[in-house]
């Protein structure tokens, strides 16, 4: 079979994925991007291109299982366990075979990081996700997408390493200030360089509307305003409704709060304050949006293997 025959098989099989109703529209083009860059490797490296084969038909089983777990509750409660790690164990595979790959062009580089960036973010791997989409931007993967994948992941990071949920569920306690808002502060550098370059509107609204979270969550009222009100103007359908609601919320804070000066100089001498219940729907949204292997498993089975009477 030729290259261009194996490529366009490819293709035919993430048409399959994205018309799966548990395929979110984030996957399907970060895969388009993948690809693309599989396309431009001028000496066809058959052995990238399998790799790039064997993680999307990962994807299929993962989301034809996905697909039918959410038809039926009974299946949930008998299998979503033991389907969580076998999810898990063809992930490390992979990982490992990715591992023992050795890229020779950048473009081979940049399928290859994305391929890890992809298990590693299935597995929850928030910090290689991080070290790997930066080694795929460096080596030419510079689209406003990449931009976008690299300043969220931050942000979960942020939320993830310097921060913890209190006992009651409801509230994000920060533990380590500095950490955390370096980490945001990068992500907003992200999506600005995603910005910085030519993108459709549907990204740029995107964009925005991260940005305006994140800025949020830092604080920084007036730079998340302008962020939301943007996204909603680019893409009102998407963003209209909530990015009002994030507005107008941050308007009723600032009229009960103290003037920001001041509150920052009180910052410096008491612990970090917890974020609210509503800072955190953005976050709480998209992890429900692109629930990976890792999530799953600690949300059913708080990461112990099932028995061999749940298999």
């Amino acid at each position: 079979m030729d290259w261009e025959t194996q490529l366009r098989r490819l293709y035919d099989d993430l048409e399959r994925l994205s018309a799966l109703p548990t395929m979110p529209e984030f996957l399907r083009r970060y895969w388009l991007i993948v690809l693309s860059h599989l396309e431009r490797c001028e000496h066809q490296p058959q052995r990238l291109l399998r790799l790039c084969e064997a993680v999307l038909a990962y994807e299929l089983w993962h989301h034809k299982a996905m697909t039918k777990l959410a038809q039926s509750a009974e299946a949930q409660m008998r299998y979503v366990v033991p389907l969580g790690w076998e999810l898990r164990s063809g992930l490390l595979k992979l990982l490992r075979l990715l591992n023992g790959y050795q890229p020779v062009t950048t473009e081979e580089r940049v399928v290859w990081e994305l391929l890890r960036a992809f298990c590693h973010y299935q597995l929850g791997n928030t910090e290689q996700v991080i070290q790997s989409l930066e080694e795929a931007w460096k080596h030419g993967a510079q689209s406003p997408f990449i931009a976008f994948a690299l300043g969220y992941n931050r942000y979960r990071w942020a939320l993830t390493e310097f921060a913890h949920l209190n006992p009651t569920g409801r509230q994000l306690v920060v533990t380590d200030p500095e950490a955390f808002q370096q980490a945001l502060r990068q992500a907003v550098a992200d999506f600005e360089r995603g910005l910085n370059l030519s993108s459709d509107t549907a990204t740029e609204a995107l964009l925005h509307f991260w940005k305006g979270v994140v800025h949020e969550f830092l604080g920084e009222r007036e730079q998340a305003q302008a962020a939301y009100e943007r996204a909603r103007t680019l893409d009102p359908e998407t963003y209209g409704e909530e990015a009002k609601q994030r507005m107008e919320r941050m308007q009723g804070e600032a009229a009960i709060s103290s003037p920001p000066s001041a509150e920052l100089l009180e910052e410096r001498h008491r612990p970090a304050r917890p974020i609210s219940e509503e800072e955190l729907e953005g976050w709480r949204k998209t992890v429900m949006e692109v629930e990976t292997v890792a999530d799953l498993l600690k949300r059913m089975g708080e990461g112990k293997p099932p028995t061999s009477e749940g298999n």
